[in-house]
């Protein structure tokens, strides 16, 4: 009888597809998971872009500021955001600017006629919106 300690090259092989397949569920949840921070971060920025506009239109009798880009936008509400500065991008952590609004891209449009404004983030590849944000009234079915 035979008593060889170790083990065998099919049992190596075995252990090393195991190990390797819960490795490749893991990281693919883990990207996912990653992606899905990354989008809740560019959601909490918006968030937090809207209530400094508020807080414009609260000291400038309800006018909403008229700017062309982010740089714009982030000059005349610079007093109500935390830092003076607009968040972070989660792609790059720098923070927002027409320079760096590639990725989780956020815009703001403004109508003066409405005193209406519309922020929206999308997603990194800039096809999916995240979210939506407006102080626009929307009526359905009415005249």
């Amino acid at each position: 009888m035979r008593k060889d300690k170790g083990f065998t090259l099919i049992e190596i092989i075995i252990v090393i597809v195991v190990i390797a397949i819960l490795f490749s569920v893991g990281i693919g949840s883990y990207y996912r998971a990653l992606e899905k921070t990354r989008e809740n971060v560019a959601t909490q920025a918006l968030k937090i872009i809207q209530i400094s506009l508020e807080m414009y239109a609260t000291e400038n009798e309800g006018s909403y500021p008229l700017a062309n880009g982010l740089n714009e936008l982030r000059e005349k509400i610079k007093k109500f955001l935390p830092g003076g500065n607009l968040p972070a991008n989660p792609y790059n952590d720098q923070p927002y600017s027409d320079e760096n609004n590639s990725y989780y891209r956020i815009t703001y449009t403004y109508n003066p006629l409405e005193n209406a404004y519309t922020l929206t983030v999308w997603d990194r590849y800039n096809i999916k919106r995240l979210i939506l944000l407006s102080n626009r009234i929307v009526i359905k079915g009415g005249n």
